[in-house]
C-alpha cells in the first residue's frame, strides 16, 4: 500500500521558519501516532525514511523530498516506543511492546524501492528493548527487560546475529553512542565511558558527575571525538557539554544550554559537522552551531508542533540529518514525517590540492576533512583572462572523516595551465577552495615516424612515441600481408622509442611497418635495396 503526500502548503511555495525550509510532511497513520526515525540509502542512491509508528515501521521513499511515498510497512507490537537502526541492507527494529513481533525484528531492505521484507524476529536474549545502536558490524541493544543492561550482538551473519556479551556494569542504560571500541552510555544518573575493544569483556573506564535533578538520557560525540553533548529530557539543564580529551575523567564545560524562549523538553541530538541537529519535542526541529562546543548558538528551527512550546511530551520525537541530499528527517509524535532543509552550510575543509603531469594529461587530486554535506566540486581551468568550468565531481555524502577525489584533464598542448577548485553546496552556492598551476612542455603524442635511412640496406631506425603506458606491438609485413618480423610486443611506459630493424635475411622490396598501441595504429612504407 502506498500513501501519497498530502501537501500542507501551496505546491509552488516551500514554507520556511528560522533558517529551515519545509519540503514535505506525510502523516499516513494519524490515529496511531509515531516515535523514532532513521534513514537509509539504497545502491541506486534512493533515500528512505524508516519511520516508527506505534503499530509498526513505515518505510518511505523520500528521494523526491517534496513527494514522499510509503513503499512498505512492517507490523510490530503496539508500543509508544520503537527504535530503528541500519546495517548493510538490513534494518534492525526494537520496541517496548509485548505483542506479536516483540524482541529484535530484522528487515531486508535489498528489494527497495519495490518493497521490504521481515526476515527474522529474535527473542533469544530479550523481548523488550528501549534503544539500539550499530557500529562497525556490532549492534548494542539497551534498556532491555530483565536488567536494562547492554547486549552486544555480532552482525557478521546479519539475519542471525550472535551475542558476544551482556554488560550490566552500569545502572539502567537508556541510550548509547558508540565509535570504534568505545561506548558512552546514558546510564540513568550518569554518563559512563565503557571500553568494548574486547567484545567479550567490556570494561568501565570512567563515570561523569551526577548532576542534581537531571536524567542522563542520550547524546552524541563531536566529530573530533573530544566533546560529548548530552540531553536530559526533563527541562532542568536540557543540554550539557563534556570535555573527554582525558578519557579517565569528565570535564563539564557547558553546565546547561536551553532553547531560548522555550520551556519544551529536549529529546534526541545528532551531530554533523559543526551543527547539532535536535528533536526538541514541542519546539520541533532545532539546530545549534557547535563550531565552538563550549559556546553553543541557536542556528535554526522548524516547529513541527506549533500549538505551544511548553513542557509536554508532544511534537518532534526523532531526527536523522545524515542523508546524502543534506535533507533532515524528523518524526513528530502527532503528525508523522517531516522532510526539512537546514539552510546553513556545513563547511568542508580542503586538506590538499595537487596536480600530477604526465605528457598531455593533468591529474588533479584533492582531499577534504569533515566530508559530510557537500554536493560536489567544480573544476575550472583558466583561459587568457578568466576561469571556466571543465568538469564536476560529485561529493560522496558519506560520514567518513577524510574523502579523496581526483579529476583528469587530457589531450593538452604545451603551455602553462591554471586550475581552480570550487566547493558546490546543496543550496547551489559555491565557495573558492584553492588554485594550482602546472606546466606542460612538449607533450608526447602517438607518432610512428618514417624510418631512417630509407631506402636502407640492411638495417634502418624506426622511431615512435606513445602518450601513455600500455601494450605496444610494432611489426613488419610484406606486400601480401605476411608478417616477416615482430620488433616490439610488450607493455611499454609512455615515451619516445628508437628501434633497429635488421632485414639481412629479407629480399629487396617494399615492406610495411605497423604500430599498434591502445586505440591507436599507424603504418609506414619502407624500401629495402640490396
Amino acid at each position: 500500500m502506498k500513501f501519497l503526500l498530502t501537501f500542507l502548503f501551496s505546491a509552488s511555495v516551500l514554507f520556511a521558519q528560522n533558517n529551515v525550509t519545509l519540503l514535505s510532511n506525510l502523516n499516513p497513520y494519524p490515529s496511531a501516532g509515531y516515535n523514532d526515525i532513521w534513514g537509509y540509502v539504497d545502491g541506486s542512491g534512493n533515500e528512505y525514511a524508516l519511520l516508527g509508528v506505534q503499530t509498526g515501521t513505515s518505510i518511505i521513499n523520500v528521494t523526491v523530498p517534496t513527494n514522499p511515498v510509503q513503499v512498505a510497512f512492517i507490523p510490530g507490537p503496539n508500543s509508544t516506543w520503537r527504535d530503528i537502526k541500519v546495517h548493510s541492507t538490513y534494518a534492525y527494529i526494537i520496541t517496548e511492546g509485548t505483542g506479536t513481533g516483540r524482541g529484535l525484528q530484522i528487515v531486508d531492505l535489498s528489494q527497495l524501492p519495490i518493497t521490504a521484507t521481515l526476515v527474522n524476529t529474535i527473542e533469544t536474549w530479550f523481548t523488550r528493548a528501549h534503544n539500539i545502536f550499530i557500529d562497525n558490524g556490532f549492534a548494542y541493544v539497551i534498556g532491555t527487560n530483565n536488567g536494562g543492561g547492554m547486549h552486544i550482538l555480532d552482525l557478521s551473519n546479519p539475519v542471525n546475529p550472535t551475542r558476544t556479551f551482556y554488560y550490566t556494569g552500569s545502572d539502567y542504560i537508556h541510550d548509547v553512542y558508540v565509535w570504534n571500541d568505545t561506548v558512552v552510555a546514558a546510564a540513568d544518573d550518569s554518563y559512563d565511558l565503557i571500553s568494548v575493544s574486547n567484545k567479550f569483556s567490556p570494561q568501565l573506564l570512567s563515570v561523569s558527575l551526577i548532576l542534581p535533578g537531571i536524567y542522563a538520557h542520550s547524546g552524541w560525540m563531536t566529530e573530533d571525538k573530544r566533546y560529548f553533548i548530552g540531553t536530559e529530557e526533563f527541562n532542568v539543564r536540557d543540554i550539557t557539554v563534556w570535555d573527554l580529551s582525558d578519557r579517565s575523567s569528565w570535564n563539564l564545560v557547558v553546565p546547561t544550554w536551553q532553547n531560548p524562549g522555550s520551556t519544551s523538553y529536549v529529546h534526541n541530538l545528532f551531530i554533523l559537522g559543526d551543527y547539532a541537529h535536535i528533536s526538541y519535542y514541542t519546539s520541533g526541529y532545532v539546530v545549534i552551531d557547535i563550531s565552538d562546543p563550549t559556546n553553543p548558538q541557536l542556528a535554526g528551527q522548524y516547529d513541527t508542533y506549533p500549538q505551544n512550546n511548553g513542557g509536554t511530551y508532544n511534537g518532534a520525537w526523532g531526527c536523522y540529518p545524515y542523508l546524502p541530499s543534506g535533507n533532515t528527517l524528523i518524526s513528530d509524535i502527532q503528525t508523522g514525517l517531516y522532510v526539512l532543509k537546514f539552510n546553513g552550510t556545513i563547511p568542508v575543509e580542503l586538506t590538499s590540492f595537487t596536480a600530477e603531469v604526465s605528457n598531455a594529461t593533468v591529474t588533479l587530486n584533492w582531499g577534504t576533512s569533515s566530508e559530510k554535506n557537500n554536493q560536489g566540486f567544480e573544476v575550472q581551468r583558466k583561459n587568457e583572462s578568466d576561469y571556466y568550468t571543465i568538469g564536476f565531481v560529485e561529493g560522496n555524502g558519506t560520514t567518513t572523516e577524510i574523502s579523496d577525489y581526483s579529476f583528469i584533464d587530457k589531450n593538452l598542448q604545451s603551455g602553462t595551465y591554471h586550475y581552480r577548485l570550487k566547493q558546490v553546496d546543496f543550496d547551489g552556492s559555491t565557495s573558492l577552495s584553492e588554485e594550482v598551476m602546472v606546466e606542460i612542455a612538449n607533450p608526447v603524442s602517438f607518432v610512428l615516424n618514417q624510418n631512417y635511412p630509407n631506402p636502407f640496406n640492411p638495417s634502418t631506425n624506426i622511431k615512435f612515441s606513445i602518450p601513455s603506458s600500455g601494450f605496444v606491438n610494432l611489426s613488419v609485413y610484406n606486400l601480401v600481408g605476411e608478417k616477416v618480423s615482430e620488433i616490439v610486443n610488450e607493455i611499454l611506459p609512455e615515451g619516445e622509442y628508437n628501434m633497429i630493424f635488421d632485414a639481412s635475411n629479407l629480399a629487396s622490396g617494399i615492406y610495411i611497418a605497423k604500430l599498434y598501441a591502445d586505440n591507436y595504429n599507424q603504418s609506414i612504407k619502407m624500401t629495402l635495396l640490396k
